[in-house]
């Protein structure tokens, strides 16, 4: 490269590394600058990136060539001539199913395969060329190729010209594919080779195929489905070294039976520097129609027409019949390239490929020595430099000066927005920044501790409340065993004995009753309590440190830091304590409604036998209570009242009329409980309260009370003693569950105590004038110091942030 350009590259370059450091800046630092607004600064970045590819073209000299042409036109084998090397394959059969890139390296290829869905989409997108219909179910996988070839055979009837535009082409691409499907590679995976590997059949074969025989035909045939599966190949040889800076595309030909190619092959034109059409000028030195159409019709996003930067190879010279016709034969494509106005003659070259490779000794085979020609790869190679580095360089630099526009135009943006923003802008005080600080700072918490404590309080709604959280972890923990255990006849002997005195009558069986009844009463009251205060005492902790924690991160915001984390939170422990103290959860709190809601059940049903005179005076001494209890119980219709005086589940009904008849009726029934007059004369006056019982809405069961009666006897055996005892139990569990747990309601009792503390901490951070709020406003005072501190030790910063402002829009006024 001359040394003309050399400097004319170096001294944009350096402008262009004027203007990045500028932008730099801008882009780097404006969220703390401002000197633009936010969404403009996409706009810069593009502008930005854009001036990163030309410096990266100025710094690399880096030139894109892509070669194309029509296939079987030797194309590949210039390839290889131009950068003297064999990697490509060059047989006749030979067809590019993808842009393979070639730059200077250390002998090194990758192949980047499509993924499965990539593939479907370029099917589908195939199948759509062809108005083939298509639903979410359409696969390459699951197209038959007979079903296929039905539609394009009714095609040629139904849209006749759609038919003709695809025959031969989009059709057998269709059916290639479903012929070798089972076969393609489909991983998205890059796979590399390296030295002799890259002359190897297994890297050839994914760029030109397998040559295969036929089993029906018994003829030769190339399976495509591993150049099929490329996405990408990009080749690096150390023998590109006559264009070290090059990177040069072998692209699919002009008429590749694929579109896909064809559309692959115009985006690849587009972009490159330079262009070079290989033609087969020893056998057919006219220009078809499809190579004058994608080169007069399509223009790059510079707007330079691709004829302004084609180079034309007419190849394959010394397969010509005679040297007359080989002249004529240049004669014939130099004047195509005037006539349909695709180019110059001046960059029109003829020669054999086939030649330079051989006499390079690259090439084995023989090219016809029939007479003598030159092999025209010099002569080209030699312009393409020379192009690059004169009508093409005069190109970048438009483009480096559209850019360099398109920046001024922004930078005026800027200033007019820095005028707006900073007219009353004065230089900041230490002082005034620390100041500045706390108060942003501040309100910043103040805000995001009432958002995530609201958002918090929503949440523990949602988990305890609307989800019944100590309701069913009780059921849980009853259901475990452990709880509530049934007597055995165990139980029974260490009762007997505890009693020291024989079996003689009944008297020592309700004795035995009443000693295990005893120690069960106060095992049972003292578990259920446990099992209350462990619940909420377990998830008050859980939400202690959650609360903690969402405090904390409140307090920090989006800093990372572990130490300054550590502070804040042993701060904002302090500063909860202090606030919500008095109301927190302590073990104590659920005393009053575990006493009142389930106090007198215990005592109905372990306490005191069944039918026996206490549990009816206990019945009578707490009779709200029970209707209380009992209107949770399965719709409040008597079961509980039931349960608890007989062990019976039925539910009551409404039956107060013949009220005194039934008391004779019971009185009758009482004689026969027992051969003692003095105890059915107690019952009898039993009874008698009894009638509380049934007054306003009191019923009694919906079978005849003598029934009811009947089935109430005291136990007189040990066995029964057992029984009625583990059938209390039952009947415990079940009214714990069922009405007492849903009386206290735990739920709304837990929640009442978190929000309280919720909304203390909430109103300290808003009050202008209470103890709390004061508290809070010390802790701030303390903590923003630690949560700012890099921002307030470095105050120096934000005044240079200032000055590099000022700076920075002088630059940009100066800039040019």
């Amino acid at each position: 490269m001359n040394n003309h350009f050399e400097q004319e590259c170096q001294a944009l370059a350096e402008k262009i590394i004027k203007q990045q450091e500028v932008m730099n800046t801008i882009l780097t630092k404006n969220n703390k600058l401002n000197i633009i607004p936010h969404k403009d600064l996409e706009d810069l970045k593009d502008c930005y990136q854009k001036n990163d590819i030309l410096l990266h073209k100025l710094q690399s000299k880096e030139f894109e060539i892509a070669i194309v042409g029509l296939e079987k036109a030797g194309k590949s084998t210039f390839a290889n001539a131009l950068i003297e090397s064999n990697i490509l394959p060059s047989a006749p059969e030979r067809c590019t199913f993808t842009s393979t890139r070639l730059i200077h390296g250390n002998d090194e290829a990758k192949v980047t395969f499509y993924t499965e869905h990539e593939f479907n989409d370029i099917f589908i997108n195939l199948l759509k060329e062809i108005n083939y219909p298509i639903d979410n179910t359409t696969s390459f996988h699951n197209l038959s190729v007979s079903q296929f070839e039905r539609y394009f055979e009714n095609l040629e009837q139904k849209d006749n010209q759609l038919y003709k535009n695809h025959v031969g082409k989009t059709d057998e691409e269709i059916k290639d594919i479903l012929k070798y499907r089972k076969e393609l590679t489909l991983t998205g995976e890059t796979k590399g080779f390296n030295g002799n590997q890259l002359e190897g059949e297994e890297f050839q074969s994914y760029i030109r195929g397998q040559k295969r025989q036929n089993e029906s035909s018994g003829l030769s045939e190339t399976n495509t489905a591993r150049p099929r599966s490329v996405k990408k190949i990009e080749i690096a040889s150390s023998k590109l070294k006559q264009l070290s800076t090059a990177i040069i595309y072998d692209v699919p030909g002009f008429d590749s039976p694929t579109k896909i190619h064809i559309r692959q092959t115009e985006e690849r034109l587009k972009n490159a520097d330079a262009i070079i059409m290989v033609t087969n000028v020893g056998r057919n030195p006219s220009i078809v129609g499809t190579s004058l159409s994608v080169i007069n019709k399509n223009t790059d996003e510079d707007g330079i027409h691709l004829r302004d930067k084609l180079f034309v190879f007419g190849n394959q010279l010394d397969t010509a019949n005679s040297e007359e016709q080989a002249q004529g034969n240049e004669k014939i494509l130099k004047a195509d390239v005037e006539k349909y106005k695709i180019g110059t003659a001046s960059r029109v070259f003829v020669g054999s490929a086939l030649k330079y490779l051989t006499e390079k000794n690259i090439a084995k085979d023989k090219y016809h020595e029939n007479y003598a020609i030159d092999s025209g790869i010099d002569a080209i190679r030699t312009s393409l430099i020379n192009y690059y580095e004169t009508e093409r360089f005069e190109v970048l630099k438009r483009r480096i000066d559209k850019n360099h526009q398109s920046l001024l135009s922004f930078f005026e943006k800027i200033i007019k927005h820095s005028e707006n923003t900073f007219a009353n802008d004065n230089p900041p005080s230490k002082e005034s920044e620390k100041n500045l600080i706390t108060r942003e700072e501040s309100k910043r918490i103040e805000k995001s501790i009432k958002e995530e404590l609201e958002k918090f309080k929503y949440e523990l709604k949602i988990e305890i409340f609307d989800k019944s959280l100590f309701s069913k972890k009780f059921a849980e923990d009853i259901q475990s065993g452990d709880f509530f255990t049934k007597v055995t006849e165990y139980d029974i002997e260490k009762a007997e004995i505890s009693c020291s005195e024989s079996i003689t009558n009944n008297l020592e069986i309700e004795r035995i009753n009443n000693k295990l009844r005893e120690s069960l009463h106060k095992k049972f009251l003292q578990d259920f309590c446990w099992l209350i205060k462990n619940l909420t005492n377990e998830k008050s902790k859980e939400i202690e440190i959650r609360l903690l924690r969402i405090f904390t991160n409140a307090v920090m915001g989006h800093q990372a830091n572990h130490d300054t984390s550590q502070i804040v939170e042993t701060q904002s422990k302090k500063v909860i304590q202090k606030i919500t103290g008095d109301i927190a959860h302590n073990d104590d709190r659920f005393d009053y409604l575990i006493e009142r809601f389930s106090r007198n059940i215990f005592d109905i049903l372990m306490a005191y036998p069944l039918g026996g005179n206490d549990r009816l005076q206990k019945f009578n001494s707490a009779e709200q209570e029970f209707k209380y209890l009992d209107s949770f119980f399965n719709k409040g219709n008597g079961e509980l009242i039931n349960i608890i005086l007989t062990q019976n589940k039925s539910p009551l009904v409404d039956s107060t009329k013949n009220l005194e008849s039934v008391v004779h009726q019971l009185y009758s029934a009482a004689k026969s409980l027992s051969s003692s007059s003095a105890r059915a004369k107690q019952t009898t006056l039993d009874l008698e309260k009894m009638k509380h019982l049934f007054k306003g809405n009191v019923v009694l069961g919906a079978i005849t009370a003598v029934e009811i009666l009947k089935d109430v006897k005291t136990s007189k055996t040990k066995t029964n003693v057992l029984n009625e005892i583990n059938q209390d139990i039952d009947n415990l569990i079940l009214i714990l569950q069922q009405a007492v747990i849903p009386a206290i309601n735990l739920e709304l009792a837990f929640l009442n105590g978190v929000d309280k503390q919720i909304k203390r901490l909430i109103n300290s951070t808003q009050d202008t004038d209470s103890e709390h709020a004061r508290l809070f406003n010390r802790f701030i005072a303390n903590i923003i110091p630690v949560t700012k501190k890099s921002e307030i030790d470095n105050i120096n910063e934000r005044i240079e942030l200032h000055q590099l402002r000022i700076k920075l829009l002088d630059d940009i006024k100066n800039f040019k």
